[in-house]
């Protein structure tokens, strides 16, 4: 297989797999926003912050609110990490290597980018931000969906899958930092802060799974556990990180990469959370956005160069 067709299939799906997350991280930021009436600071400054975006942001000139914060990372094709830079980048992907892909995966590609240009042609507004972020949500996943039904399980399936489940692991990860920045930020009581992260569960709609998992009382502490380390939950880092293993062993099994995920999964069903001490936990949690970020250098080096 040509390493440039591998990292086609791998951009793609982390392109869509990103413009799934960033929008499920605008809603339940909106939606915190209003249910427990933050400020724009701390609502919206810690998604800045753990995307990596405040100085570019801070470029424009612009203030930190709601208005601002979801057009810069909606239709800002400046923000090379806005949906709409990720969706357009994902479509030339696609151009290239359609010839590899279904032909329905082709279609949801195309209705999704043609369904969210028309949006975004239209003023964003308080009325349409939530249906944008919504249906690009559901397009990603129908592309999603096509895929996984119907391509053969041969090379470019497997990097489409390694590319999906790295940047899912990163994002997971981010959602977690993103909340417990704001949680830092603001003297809200312990229930208002489970209020918090309940939303969060269900941003991700993770909150009938964790239900199901957990027999304890709902708690900050095992809602964090059950992101990170439940190995039966499609969105968990744990789940995902297993199943990078997996297309790793069907690509090649390098068994130095190998050796890379299985120390970071070691790493994360060792640590043992403390709510109490959160600057140990985001501590924590960078060091594991690194080592999910050197995967995506071993991916380069390994198959791409």
């Amino acid at each position: 297989m040509l390493s440039r067709r591998a990292r086609l299939n791998y951009w793609m799906s982390r392109y869509l797999e990103r413009s799934n997350f960033t929008s499920r991280l605008l809603i339940s930021t909106h939606e915190l926003q209003i249910d427990l009436y933050l400020n724009d600071q701390i609502a919206w400054k810690p998604l800045l912050t753990i995307l990596g975006s405040t100085k570019d942001f801070d470029k424009t000139k612009k203030q930190i609110n709601k208005k601002n914060i979801m057009a810069y990372f909606i239709s800002n094709k400046l923000n090379a990490s806005s949906i709409a830079s990720c969706l357009g980048f994902a479509k030339e992907n696609s151009l290239i290597i359609r010839d590899q892909l279904p032909e329905q995966s082709i279609i949801k590609i195309n209705e999704l980018l043609i369904s969210f240009n028309q949006s975004i042609s239209k003023n964003l507004n308080k009325n349409n931000y939530l249906s944008i972020l919504k249906n690009v949500i559901q397009g990603s996943q129908n592309f999603m969906y096509s895929s996984d039904l119907e391509m053969q399980r041969n090379m470019d399936y497997q990097f489409l899958k390694l590319g999906r489940y790295i940047e899912r692991s990163d994002m997971m990860v981010r959602i977690l930092q993103t909340q417990i920045l704001r949680s830092k930020e603001h003297n809200k009581n312990y229930e208002y802060l489970t209020l918090e992260w309940i939303n969060i569960l269900k941003s991700i709609s993770a909150f009938q799974a964790y239900r199901h998992h957990s027999k304890n009382d709902i708690s900050i502490s095992d809602i964090v556990d059950f992101f990170l380390k439940t190995e039966t939950f499609p969105r968990s880092v744990m789940w995902n990180l297993n199943q990078i293993e997996r297309a790793i062993f069907r690509i090649s099994n390098k068994k130095e990469f190998v050796k890379e995920i299985r120390d970071i999964k070691k790493r994360i069903k060792k640590y043992s959370i403390k709510i109490d001490k959160l600057d140990n936990l985001l501590i924590f949690l960078e060091d594991v956005i690194k080592r999910i970020s050197n995967l995506d250098k071993k991916v380069e080096k390994y198959y791409f160069s």
